[in-house]
C-alpha cells in the first residue's frame, strides 16, 4: 500500500513516529504539521490523493484534537475515506469517548493510548518489521514527552544507559526546536532517524544545539523577574525568540506553583498561543480541563495530563487565566 504520514513537527515524538513508519512500512511521503496547521495539511493530502490514485492509506500521528477543530477534522477524513483511503490515527492525547466512537464509526482505525507516547505505540505495533535498535528512538520520544515511566516505555528504557539516552534525546529535541521554520530540514532529520543516524551524527546538529542553548541561557536572566504568580498557577507573557514550550518549564520550576504557563501573542490571529505544564504534585488532567475551558472562550486547546497547549483570543486571556486558576485549587 502506498501511504502518506502526517505527523507532529514540534517534538521528538512526532518526528520519531514518522521515522518509524518510514522504516517499518516504507512510508516515504511525509507531511509535518503543528496543531494550527493540521487542517490545512489535511487539505493538501486530500488534493494529493485526488490527483494520485496510487495512495491508499494515510497515517496521522501525535496530533491531538480539540473541540474547535474536531468536527472539521472528521469531515476531511470522511472525504478521504469516501475515496477509498484507509485512515490510521495513532495518538496519545486526551480524546472524549464520543469522539473516539465517531472516528471508529466512520471507518478510522484508531490506535489510542493516553498512557504511552505515540512513538512507543508505533514501535510495538511495527515491532516485527523493525530492528530492535529502534527502541532507542522510541525511548527518546517517551523521555522527551515525560512519559518514560509508563509501562511499555519503561521496558524499553531499561535497555539503555540512561545518561547516554538523555544526552541524545535532549540533543535531538534542541535540533527540532531550533528548526521549526525549516520544514525541509525537519524532514531530513526524520529521514536520518529512519536509517538510525544518531542525533549527534546529524549534519549541523552541534551548531544548532549551541545556538539554541545560547538563546536559552540569555533568556534565563529575564524570565524569573517577569513571572506572575496567582493562587495556584504562574504565567509569563513574553516576546522572546524561543518557543513557549521551552520557556514554560522554567516558569513551572521557578514559581513553585502547581501549573506553569508561558505564552506570546500571535498577531495574525489576534490570539495568544499558550504552553502549559503541571508539576508532579498536580493531580488534574490539564489537557482535559483546557479543552473544556477554551471551547467556552472561543479558543482551542488540549493535550496530555501534565502538558498541553491552547490558543486564546487576545481579549479572553485574563478571563482564561482567572478561571483556570480557580479550577486548579488545592
Amino acid at each position: 500500500m502506498k501511504s502518506i504520514c502526517i505527523s507532529h513537527k514540534e517534538d521528538v515524538d512526532g518526528l520519531v513516529s514518522a521515522a518509524l513508519l518510514r522504516n517499518a512500512l516504507k512510508v516515504k511521503n511525509i507531511f509535518l504539521a503543528d496543531y494550527p496547521s493540521l487542517l490545512n495539511v489535511l487539505d493538501m493530502v486530500i488534493s494529493l490523493c485526488s490527483k494520485n490514485k496510487n495512495f491508499s492509506r494515510v497515517f496521522i500521528c501525535d496530533l491531538g484534537l480539540n473541540k474547535k477543530n474536531q468536527d472539521v477534522f472528521i469531515e476531511k477524513l470522511q472525504v478521504l475515506i469516501s475515496n477509498n483511503i484507509q485512515i490510521v490515527y495513532i495518538d496519545h492525547h486526551y480524546l472524549e469517548d464520543k469522539l473516539k466512537d465517531t472516528l471508529k464509526k466512520i471507518g478510522v482505525r484508531l490506535i489510542h493510548n493516553v498512557e504511552e507516547c505515540t512513538s512507543i505505540q508505533i514501535y510495538y505495533l511495527c515491532k516485527n518489521k523493525l530492528n530492535s535498535k529502534y527502541s532507542f528512538y522510541a525511548s527518546a520520544a517517551a523521555l522527551t514527552d515525560y512519559m518514560e515511566s509508563k509501562p511499555m516505555a519503561s521496558i524499553l528504557m531499561s535497555k539503555y544507559d540512561r545518561t547516554f539516552l538523555m544526552l541524545e534525546s535532549c540533543f535531538l529535541s534542541y535540533i527540532i526546536s531550533s528548526s521549526q521554520k525549516n520544514i525541509d530540514f525537519l524532514k531530513y532529520v526524520s529521514k536520518s532517524i529512519s536509517i538510525f543516524k544518531l542525533p549527534h551524527e546529524i549534519k549541523n546538529g552541534f551548531v544548532l544545539v549551541k545556538q539554541f542553548s545560547d538563546k536559552i541561557s540569555n533568556a534565563l536572566d529575564v524570565i524569573e523577574p517577569q513571572i506572575i504568580k496567582m493562587n495556584n498557577i504562574a504565567y509569563l507573557r513574553h516576546d522572546l525568540d524561543l518557543a513557549s514550550s521551552m520557556i514554560v518549564n522554567f516558569v513551572l520550576g521557578l514559581s513553585g506553583k502547581q501549573v506553569g504557563i508561558a505564552f506570546k501573542l500571535k498577531d495574525n490571529i489576534n490570539s495568544y498561543v499558550l504552553s502549559i505544564r503541571g508539576s508532579k504534585d498536580c493531580s488534574y488532567h490539564l489537557g482535559k480541563i483546557v479543552n473544556e475551558l477554551t471551547s467556552d472562550l472561543n479558543g482551542s486547546g488540549g493535550g496530555h495530563d501534565k502538558a498541553c497547549g491552547a490558543v486564546i483570543p487576545e481579549e479572553k486571556l485574563e478571563l482564561f487565566l482567572k478561571k483556570f486558576d480557580e479550577l486548579i485549587s488545592n
